[in-house]
């Protein structure tokens, strides 16, 4: 053998050079530099998230289970008037007389000549007497509705009710106000459903209102004698107000704006 020849290394063993060390160890870290950034985007997108809300639509507030001072149950009222209650507020108007407005839960909406549709359901008026004020000149006793043959008065059919019940429409301009009224001992409650045909919610025509009334009114009378609403009836004794600690919690005295009016419509009575 020639002692200067060159020797052949038949080893298939590949040995890594520095260059491919360094190579690959860049490589490594590019990629846990992009997964770094890759988290932190993440997580400053899932916080940003959580915190923002569209400046034009406040958060959702859900339905309150009862309304009228927690009198009547907000679910029975949706069934009844089918519509999509969102709260209510209590108007006094000193003494007992005073009013509770059921006001819908849905998004604000035009009719077809871009009005905005009203989003009052219904109202419930008390009063602490044998009279209903209800506007317009409107002073209502049983006595008078039973004999009225001008006003379109009907009585109504309600066997669970003591005392007698009416259906009165009442028009305002272009608007009609379904009235049910029931006059009981020394007290009156009134549930009015106010312009159906222009109601964002609700019965949306004066048939429909007049046609749900009997129930409706049968319901309101019913569970305000159970939670204690209506003070107790005068006796003969009793010449004056009703003891205010006979009756529910007197509501706040600052009126309240109870409905969302048209554009550019004149504001209902």
């Amino acid at each position: 053998m020639n002692p200067t020849s060159p020797t052949t290394d038949h080893s298939n063993t590949t040995r890594p050079t520095d260059t491919t060390q360094d190579s690959g160890t860049s490589r490594t870290r590019r990629r846990t530099m992009v997964l770094a950034v890759l988290l932190t985007i993440t997580v400053l997108c899932a916080g940003v998230l959580a915190w923002w809300r569209p400046w034009d639509q406040p958060e959702e507030v859900p339905p309150p289970q009862a309304v009228c001072q927690d009198v009547y149950n907000t679910a029975e009222l949706n069934r009844i008037l089918g519509s999509s209650i969102g709260s209510s507020t209590i108007q006094g108007y000193g003494g007992w007389d005073r009013r509770c407005t059921v006001l819908s839960g849905m998004p604000a909406a035009t009719d077809a000549r871009g009005y905005h549709l009203h989003n009052t359901i219904m109202f419930i008026e008390y009063w602490s007497g044998d009279e209903y004020d209800a506007g317009n000149g409107y002073k209502w006793t049983d006595e008078t509705m039973a004999a009225d043959t001008d006003n379109g008065v009907q009585k109504l059919n309600t066997p669970d009710l003591e005392g007698n019940t009416y259906l009165w429409v009442r028009e305002s301009g272009s608007e009609n106000y379904v009235n049910g009224i029931w006059f009981g001992n020394g007290f009156t409650i009134a549930a009015v459903i106010p312009h159906p045909e222009n109601n964002l919610d609700g019965p949306r025509t004066t048939q429909e209102a007049m046609a749900v009334m009997p129930e409706l009114l049968t319901y309101i009378v019913t569970t305000a004698q159970e939670h204690h609403a209506i003070p107790k009836p005068k006796t003969s004794e009793d010449t004056g107000a009703p003891d205010p600690s006979d009756a529910a919690d007197t509501p706040s005295t600052e009126p309240t704006t109870t409905s969302a009016q048209p554009a550019s419509a004149p504001t209902a009575p």
